[in-house]
Parts: C-alpha cells; sequence; structure tokens
C-alpha cells in the first residue's frame, strides 16, 4: 500500500485500513511487549510439561523444541505486531516445516504445541491472547497438518 502511494494518493478503503493499524497500534504493542516479558517461564513451563509427558525425548529434541518454539513466539509476535503473516510464512515456516519433517517431529510438535497453547492461556489475558493465537495457529496447522 505504502508503496503504491508514491504514484497516487491513498483510496478511501485504503486510508482506513491504515487509520485501523493505526489505531491497534497501542494494543498490539502491549501484547508484544508481555509476550517478550514472559517468553522465558511459557517456554520453560511447556517443556517441563513436554518432558513429563514425553520423558524419552532425548536432550537433543529438547534443544530443538526450545528453539523452536522461542523462534515461534518471536516470529508470531513481530507479525502480530505489525500485521503482517507473510512474516512468518517467510522467516519461519518455509525452513521450519522441512525440519520437522526431516526429524520425524510431528508427534512431539503436536503434543508441544497443545502445550504451548495452554501456557500461554495461563500467561496471556483473554484479549491478549486473542491478538497471538491466530497466529500460533497458523504455525500449528502448517507444522502438523
Amino acid at each position: 500500500m505504502l508503496i503504491e502511494s508514491e504514484a497516487r494518493y491513498l483510496k478511501p478503503e485504503e486510508l482506513e485500513h491504515l487509520k485501523a493499524y493505526v489505531l491497534g497500534w497501542p494494543k498490539r504493542q502491549h501484547v508484544y511487549r508481555v509476550l517478550r516479558e514472559r517468553e522465558s517461564q511459557v517456554v520453560s513451563k511447556t517443556l517441563d510439561a513436554l518432558q513429563k509427558e514425553m520423558p524419552d525425548l532425548s536432550p537433543q529434541v529438547l534443544d530443538l523444541c526450545r528453539r523452536h518454539l522461542l523462534l515461534l513466539l518471536r516470529h508470531s509476535a513481530m507479525a502480530m505486531l505489525l500485521q503482517d503473516e507473510n512474516l512468518l510464512k517467510e522467516r519461519l515456516l518455509e525452513w521450519m516445516e522441512e525440519e520437522v519433517r526431516l526429524y520425524g517431529l510431528q508427534r512431539v510438535y503436536e503434543v508441544a504445541y497443545r502445550i504451548f497453547q495452554q501456557e500461554l492461556r495461563d500467561h496471556l489475558a483473554p484479549g491478549e491472547l486473542e491478538f497471538i493465537r491466530p497466529l500460533i495457529t497458523q504455525v500449528q496447522v502448517a507444522l502438523l497438518f
């Protein structure tokens, strides 16, 4: 939209879209900050619960899960903040899908994402959760189905 505006003024519907983006910024920024502050707790508790539920996981798989969950949360938070779902596809999904399939981690990640979603519910207010949940779900669907 901004690139097109170099050649012309924004159309009324484009102005409305921009207005909605600007008006939603404070809430998205708040949720982003909450996620940043609680990232460590959410990921640690997810991994602890995953290890209890799947005690035979190797340290290497747990470390890979930790790194993937951190990247998932950070990229989802940035995509939410900027309202740019393509950010997830370009920076996360393209390579992560391949890794999950290559290492046969679908079952592990199915359990991990279920726990991760619960941890997000425990650490975020319902209004905050609704900002990030669609993006987390998008990644979950892409990786597991």
